[in-house]
């Protein structure tokens, strides 16, 4: 009989951020969000996506 192996999905928080312009105050949160360990995925028009990968437990 084989052994199966479960393999797991991994599971990832989203934001959704509505930027106007580019100033260098949003360059600051930019930087903030990627501390956090938010990942920029896309932009499109004036909307910015994230994601960051959540810890599951074991």
């Amino acid at each position: 009989m084989k052994k199966e192996r479960m393999i797991r999905m991994k599971l990832c928080d989203y934001k959704c951020v509505w930027i106007w312009g580019l100033r260098k105050s949003f360059i600051k949160k930019l930087n903030e969000y990627g501390r956090d360990g938010w990942e920029l995925v896309q932009v499109v028009s004036g909307w910015y996506y994230f994601k960051r990968e959540l810890k599951q437990k074991t």
